[in-house]
């Protein structure tokens, strides 16, 4: 920056204060704001961290005080501002955006086990991970940074026992709190860092620590990268061996969450720290509709992350399933939506007496003393209704509908209307009238983390519904008594797609599918807060480990396998840890069906993405897409960004860039991404999309030079009348990193194509098979 251009910036500056000062005093309308001002500047050219200097410094001297300052992987700062001056900022030089800062919600063993089958790789995957001393992986120093609730680190997840010195390239710190005792809050060699970030919502000395108060971050880091543990068990359910999906790799915990959510000031201040940190991973189980990718704190924070090499593993969201509900779908984030595993918990019921009763098959976690030989009077909901109560809010159980004398001392059956969480509120408030216990009718709810163990609840499809009722209505007094709960692995038809789960297509392009994965998000049973009473049912002890469901959860299960990933190939970049993780996902369920929803449809790639992770296969793909800085590029010309915008924003821009000409957003179809998109297909002109391959094979397996093709026929589950061809059907890679590119064409023999449709693309060298999911639609972006 010119000295000429650096006084009359100074002098506008000046000028923009005072207005500020009178914006301020004529306002009332006043919030916190985060000023985005794109990358962080290199060492050639310091002109944007000047800019932030100066503003910040002026902010300062008119009273503002900031609540973060970002400096490491991009640049800009959060502060309280009123309306107009926000505006006023959002014309000042460098800024890239400013917006509201807004609070994210949280996306809230045998899961491991299961992958392991479904990798067909049982025996030997079983060796290594369920043996008490933990292989010694050479390359096992891979760092996970988790933005999220905070951790427990005196959980038995996180001990660092055998494990070797800290890496020396980690370059954060283990922040202890302000208030605590000098020994209150340890790091150690696998939990090798801590920082928390407080708002100025939240100015609790007694929360200044990066230890969780929710269970959330804890929950998470231990299924990425928790230690073996054996004997670990729910109050004797779910017994057996747990583990992380990478029980070696180091665990650096950013607290950006509270009691009242997520701030996107302290997400991104997260995501500043850990780029600088050294970090390899970022794990993020949270997010938030945003209609503009620079105004979204996940996707302005992991867009730098990846920049400099930092794999991003982010949750889908659970506003499924209905579709666009998928969030955090921006191209360099890998996006994980969740799935069921084939571990179930029984709760039977048995109807009529000990010497002539019938047995009916439910779901739930019962934790409450149960008397085996204690029957209760059972009735449906709809004959406690109030008077005056509405009757389809009677027949559910809502609050305030349904007569405590009737009830007291019953077992209740309850429809069920509205979902997962209302199974919760149905219990409670059986509960409160004095209720012996709930039967809930639902043949869509798998989630059972929602329920209060220590209150009998259990969960029946409408055909066993429909016989209990029967009995009802045709007994005079009709009994029935709950079973003890029993956990069952191997003969639940898994995996499924929950209703919760977040399903595409992306609702700001119908031109990059996602999500991308389907990963373990259903009753996944992981560590916990020590000695929390609020999570313990009613007469027992906190629990140290706990069962929970989310995308939250699956989240961190394909955090750990990129992990994995990265301590094997360490020069792999986050496109290729995507790619090997997508073109090896597997579509079939245990029994060899095609993997459904929960209504027992046929799930689609806007489902689950490429399908179900699988352990083994992403660790030898033979071929992966590596979308780059370029693809990522043009990804925001494509959405609507300019050249301008776009070089304040990335300073790993290739020389000579500019966005294409007269580009728009059916173009992000050919960004070198692992499965294909196609909008807006009128069906009167073919489309043609390219990709781009890289050789990764082993050199040991002797793979250097390969020929892959492509079968005779290409896999398409779609509607009569498209067509799919591609140009050429063998590609012959001589040497490992070698690069070949392949088109696609889709054309179709009628006018338009009516419905979505999916199919996938498969090269296969008789060794590896590398798959591609595509969908074709006649729909545009809205």
């Amino acid at each position: 920056m010119t000295r000429g251009l650096i006084v009359i910036f100074i002098l506008f500056v000046f000028l923009l204060l005072s207005v500020i000062q009178k914006c301020e005093s004529e306002t009332s309308k006043s919030g916190d704001y985060i000023i985005y001002m794109g990358a962080a500047s290199s060492d050639e050219s310091t002109g944007n961290d000047y800019h932030v200097e100066l503003l910040s410094t002026m902010l300062k001297r008119s009273g503002k005080t900031l609540m973060h300052r970002y400096k490491h992987g991009f640049s800009g700062f959060a502060t309280h501002l009123s309306e107009d001056e926000a505006r006023l900022m959002a014309e000042q030089p460098g800024v890239v955006s400013v917006f509201p800062d807004q609070i994210l919600p949280l996306h809230t063993t045998r899961s491991w086990d299961f992958l392991a089958q479904e990798s067909y790789q049982r025996e030997t995957y079983f060796t290594e991970m369920n043996s008490q001393t933990e292989p010694d992986v050479a390359v096992g120093d891979t760092i996970i940074g988790f933005i999220d609730s905070g951790i427990w680190p005196e959980s038995e997840s996180f001990n660092d026992m055998h494990m070797r010195p800290v890496p020396d390239r980690w370059k954060g710190t283990c922040m202890r709190g302000k208030k605590t005792e000098a020994d209150a809050f340890l790091c150690n060699r696998k939990l090798i860092g801590a920082r928390y970030y407080n708002s100025s919502f939240l100015l609790d000395p007694d929360y200044e620590t990066p230890r969780d108060f929710l269970g959330h971050g804890t929950h998470v880091a231990s299924i990425a990268a928790g230690r073996i543990i054996s004997d670990a068990s729910y109050y004797g359910l779910a017994g057996g061996i747990m583990r992380g999906g990478s029980p070696t790799s180091r665990i650096a915990m950013y607290r950006a969450c509270s009691l009242l959510g997520c701030r996107g000031s302290s997400i991104l201040a997260a995501f500043d720290d850990a780029i600088a940190d050294g970090v390899d991973i970022i794990s993020i189980s949270m997010g938030l509709f945003i209609d503009n990718l620079l105004e979204d704190p996940l996707s302005i924070g992991s867009f730098h992350a990846v920049e400099r090499g930092i794999t991003v593993v982010c949750s889908a969201g659970n506003l499924g399933p209905s579709g666009q509900s998928v969030v955090n779908a921006a191209p360099w984030m890998i996006t994980v939506g969740a799935s069921t595993i084939d571990r179930g918990f029984e709760s039977n019921i048995l109807l009529g007496g000990i010497d002539n009763f019938r047995l009916i098959e439910g779901a739930g976690i019962n934790i409450a003393n149960i008397d085996r030989t204690q029957s209760y009077p059972i009735i449906h909901a709809r004959s406690a209704k109030k008077i005056g109560a509405n009757e389809e809010a009677a027949r559910n159980c809502a609050g305030n509908t349904l007569n405590r004398t009737i009830v007291e001392g019953k077992i209740v059956v309850c429809d069920n209307d509205y979902g997962n969480q209302a199974i919760q509120w149905k219990s409670e408030e059986v509960k409160r009238l004095g209720g012996t216990g709930v039967i809930v009718i639902d043949d869509k709810s798998m989630d059972l983390s929602y329920i209060d163990p220590s209150f009998l609840v259990t969960i029946v499809k409408p055909v066993d519904g429909q016989e209990i009722m029967s009995y009802i209505n045709s007994t005079r007094e009709p009994i029935a008594m709950f079973m003890p709960t029993r956990s069952r692995t191997g003969h639940e038809l898994a995996p499924s797609i929950p209703s919760f789960s977040s399903r595409g297509p992306y609702f700001l392009t119908r031109s990059i599918l996602k999500p991308d994965i389907a990963a373990p998000g259903v009753n996944i049973l992981a560590s916990w807060l020590i000695g929390d009473l609020n999570a313990a049912p009613q007469g027992k002890e906190p629990p140290l480990v706990n069962i929970e469901s989310g995308t939250s959860m699956s989240c961190p299960h394909v955090s750990g396998i990129a992990a994995r990933l990265k301590s094997e190939n360490p020069s792999w970049s986050p496109a290729a840890i995507r790619s090997a993780i997508m073109t090896t996902a597997v579509q079939m369920t245990n029994t060899g069906s095609h993997i459904t929803t929960e209504t027992g449809d046929k799930a689609t790639p806007y489902d689950f993405g490429a399908g179900q992770i699988t352990i083994i296969g992403p660790s030898s793909p033979g071929l992966v897409y590596e979308t780059n800085q370029t693809d990522y590029l043009n990804f925001l010309c494509y959405v609507g960004f300019t050249s301008v915008q776009i070089r304040k924003i990335s300073n790993h821009i290739p020389q000579g860039f500019s966005c294409p000409e007269q580009s728009n957003n059916r173009d992000i179809s050919n960004i070198n991404y692992p499965s294909i998109s196609v909008s807006n297909f009128n069906g009167e002109e073919s489309r043609r999309v390219s990709r781009r391959m890289t050789n990764v094979a082993s050199h040991v397996i002797g793979e250097e030079d390969t020929v892959y093709n492509l079968p005779l026929s290409i896999t398409i589950d779609a509607p009569k009348g498209l067509r799919v061809r591609v140009i050429p059907r063998s590609l012959h890679f001589k040497k490992i990193g070698d690069t070949l590119s392949y088109q696609v064409i889709f054309s179709s023999s009628t006018s338009t194509v009516n419905e979505d449709a999916f199919g996938s693309i498969t090269w296969s060298n008789g060794m590896h098979r590398v798959r591609s999911p595509f969908v074709v639609t006649s729909k545009a972006d809205i």
